[in-house]
């Protein structure tokens, strides 16, 4: 198990630096939006869940399958409450960025679920 996750942890970690790079060249070189803490925070704030997240699906995936299935459709439904909880925050809390960490938080998700679900899907088989 170790093995695997220490593997999803680069790999995750990896891609957010990557995306920290790409979102700065974009933010500077575009003039689209200026600037703010909470595209970073954001990024860090998803990857450090994603983690959790899958820290627990790994410990779920030894146990029964059963188990596994129900824990990843809890997980999931939690995941998807946390992140409207921190969208209905984010619109009160920075109304002037929240579109764009809006945006921002769509593009995690779908990056992260792609990379998340292949992972324990390859950890399942094995």
């Amino acid at each position: 198990m170790w093995k695997s996750y220490r593997k999803f942890l680069i790999i995750t970690l990896l891609l957010g630096v990557v995306l920290f790079f790409s979102g700065w060249v974009i933010l500077k070189f575009t003039k689209l939006v200026s600037f703010h803490p909470g595209y970073l925070y954001l990024l860090i704030a998803y990857l450090v869940f994603s983690w959790i997240i899958q820290y627990s699906l790994y410990r779920y995936v030894q146990k029964r399958l059963a188990v596994f299935n129900r824990a990843f459709m809890a997980l999931t439904g939690l995941k998807l409450l946390v992140l409207i909880v921190a969208m209905i925050i984010m619109a009160f809390s920075v109304p002037e960025i929240f579109k764009y960490l809006l945006i921002e938080m769509l593009a995690l998700y779908l990056i992260f679920s792609v990379i998340e679900i292949r992972d324990i899907l390859r950890f399942m088989k094995k």
